[in-house]
Formats: C-alpha cells, structure tokens, sequence
C-alpha cells in the first residue's frame, strides 16, 4: 500500500508543490476514503527535519460547530494519531473514512473540514517540550458537483507584471471545467483537471477562478493575485498620533511605525480579510510610519484588522485598546465579557486589532476621590487571573474589602494588555 501511495506521489507533488497539507483524492468529500499527506518542511515548518515520531491533534469543523469530535487530548501518544513517515519531511495518515475515522454519529451532522495540528511525540521536540504548528484545515466537499483550485495554493499572492501563474484546478461530477481571469476565459476542457500558465499582464487585482458544471448546476472556486503599485510617500495628516485615530463617525486614520519595510497593506473586516489595493498605506517621508484613511464605516460597529507588512507578516496595531486572540478568547466566559466579538477563524492568523468609531466616553462615576500620598502607598501587586477564579473585574471590586483588612490601600495590576 505504501509502495503504490508513494509512487503517486511522483506526480501528485507536482501538483500541489506549496501545500501543507495535500489529500488523495484531491477534492474529497465525507464519504470518500481519504490518505492525508503532512509535508513538514511547508508552513510555519515547526517540524523541519525533526527526526522523532510525529503525531497530530485533530477534530473537524462540521454544520454543528468548529473543532468537534477531536481525539484524544493534546500531547497524549497514546489517544492520539500516529503519522507514518515516508521520507524525512513526509508523512502519511490514512483517514479512510472521516465519519468514522471521528466518531459521527448523527446523520444530521456533516464534516466541512478536517482539523489538525502536527506535533511532536510527548515532550521530547528539538526546543524540550512540544513541538507543534499551526491549525491547519482540509475543506470537505458535499458530494455531487465540486471544484477545487490546487494550484496556486494560497488563497492569495502579490506578483508583477511578466510572472507567470501556474493554474490548475481538479473537480468531481463535472461534464465541462473552465479557467478565468476575472471575466476573461482562459481556457476550457471536458476532463476532471485543467491547467493554463497565466501571463500577468496588468497592475491591479485579479481573480483566477475555476468553474465546473454539470447540465445547468455550476461551482466555482477562486484565488487572487496582487501587482502592488508603487508607495505613496505622504505626509502624515495634521493632528493624527501613531495607532487609530477617529476622525468622526464613520472615518478612522491608521497609522503603524515601522520603518525599514517595503509595503503594508490594512485587511479586515471592511474589505473582507483581502488584499486590496484600496487599503494600500502610503508612507511618511521620512520612511518610519504607515498611514491610510478607512471611511465609510458604520458608527459604534466593531471591526476587526491587522496589518499585513511586507506580504507576509499579520500584526495587531500595538496601541489598539482590544484584542480578539485566537488562543485564549474561548477561555472567556459571557461573565466575564458578554458579546465578545467573535475571532476572525479561517481569514487570518495571529493576534487581531478591533476599531469601533462613535464610541461611548466613560463617565467617572467618583469625582472626589483623593489618593494616599507616595509615602503612604501599601501596594498589592495582583494578576487578576490568578487572584480571582472568575478572572473578571467585578469578582474583583466585590473583593476589595478583603484587600483592605490587610492594610493594602493601592493594587498594582499585573499586564492587562497585550504589548
């Protein structure tokens, strides 16, 4: 079995040479018997030659909620999948077939995705202690008409003009298969796969785009490229400081100091987490700080950002006053902060900046307090997450009296922010 898996992966890495993770079949669907292929030395390669046993963390996103059915618990070799590896950055895990694979049960449920995060065996990774990557997802297709994009495989790439793309798209069910560039038609075929070289000929934004049908049902799958412009080199606006300054009710100027870069474009939740010439920062002249202007907005809604900076790098803006974190956010309770806007999954990575315009000014409630004087200062220093279960502010403050029998008349917070 491994022998004949092997010899297809003769051809079948020329097809998805930049994946993570590559499937057999390549656009599979619940039902399908599926092998899963980890490349290590792909993605963050947080397991780039590592020379011990490789196990995964895994679960599936399904119509019912995100990771669910995950076996076993991380860092468990005993519950968790073991991967079979075929060379030294080449992993093989035979899913067969994922609903039973899972555990699902109910027939209403249905796998949208299959989860992992690769690691290492127990605590024995090259740093001493677990050795893993990040969330990796593999889209399942309902069966019937599908289309899958395999190349290029990121959802986006900048480019310039006289590069070649390499498009190639695989599809299921279908009777007629055909490539796009925005609205222009590439090429068509009658087979399951298709492949064009597109010239990249213009500056701008573009849409490769991949359509399969079968009699009058159509599915499409698309990826897009970017020719990124020259910058812009602006002053910065009158009056404006470096983070996010609300010019009125629908207006925000952003600005990051980060001198010694090529380019940074703003993506988000107002241009849907795409990189969009619109949102393109031009930079100061003294070639510190990125600015750009984001009107149009809608006042007191919340919108997520981050800064994409050099085509590669996702950051926060540092001076944001919130935070959505993809790690830790599922540990706060709606006690603790109801309606917390929910992480970005599946659009970005990393820490997330939020912005809200026409905010509420918080009115000081206690408008005589005096505080003790320097000398007279008996400081508790306190992290809130281990003083207090509950981990919130009101356990906190209901608290206080406990705090003062003990003669302490000032609390130093421990770092209740993130830089």
């Amino acid at each position: 079995m491994l022998k004949y898996i092997f010899s297809f992966l003769i051809i079948f890495h020329v097809v998805s040479f930049s994946q993570v993770v590559t499937t057999i079949p390549v656009v599979p669907t619940e039902n399908d018997s599926i092998v899963i292929f980890f490349h290590a030395d792909r993605g963050d390669a947080g397991l780039l030659n590592y020379t011990g046993d490789v196990y995964t963390h895994t679960g599936v996103n399904t119509n019912k909620g995100v990771w669910q059915h995950v076996i076993g618990t991380w860092g468990n070799d005993a519950t968790q999948p073991k991967l079979t590896r075929l060379n030294t950055n080449l992993y093989l895990l035979t899913i067969a077939y994922p609903r039973k694979f899972y555990n699902i049960k109910d027939s209403s449920e249905h796998i949208t995705s299959l989860n992992f995060v690769f690691r290492s065996a127990g605590a024995t990774g090259p740093t001493g202690r677990d050795v893993g990557g990040a969330d990796i997802f593999v889209p399942v297709f309902k069966e019937g008409l599908n289309v899958s994009i395999t190349q290029p495989s990121d959802k986006f790439s900048f480019a310039q003009i006289g590069d070649n793309i390499n498009l190639k798209a695989t599809a299921n069910a279908s009777d007629s298969l055909f490539l796009y560039r925005d609205s222009e038609l590439l090429t068509k075929t009658d087979s399951s796969s298709i492949s064009f070289n597109v010239n990249v000929n213009s500056s701008g934004k573009h849409w490769l785009i991949a359509k399969a049908t079968n009699g009058s049902a159509a599915v499409s799958d698309s990826v897009y490229y970017v020719v990124r412009g020259d910058v812009q080199i602006a002053p910065l606006p009158s009056g404006t400081k470096t983070g996010i300054n609300y010019i009125d009710n629908s207006t925000v100027t952003l600005e990051l100091y980060a001198p010694h870069k090529k380019f940074v474009y703003v993506i988000g939740d107002f241009n849907n987490w795409s990189v969009d010439p619109n949102y393109y920062m031009k930079l100061s002249p003294d070639s510190t700080t990125w600015w750009t202007t984001i009107s149009g907005l809608t006042a007191k809604q919340e919108y997520a950002f981050q800064y994409l900076v050099d085509g590669n790098l996702r950051i926060a803006d540092p001076y944001t006053d919130k935070i959505l974190d993809p790690w830790n956010d599922k540990f706060i309770d709606s006690n603790t902060y109801p309606n917390l806007k929910p992480y970005p999954k599946g659009k970005t990575t990393d820490a997330v900046s939020v912005l809200q315009t026409a905010q509420t000014p918080y009115v000081w409630q206690n408008t005589n307090f005096t505080r003790p004087a320097k000398t007279d200062l008996i400081v508790y220093e306190l992290l809130i997450r281990d003083f207090v279960k509950s981990h919130n502010y009101q356990t906190l403050i209901d608290t206080l009296d406990y705090l003062k029998n003990l003669g302490v008349n000032a609390i130093e917070l421990m770092p209740i922010n993130e830089f």
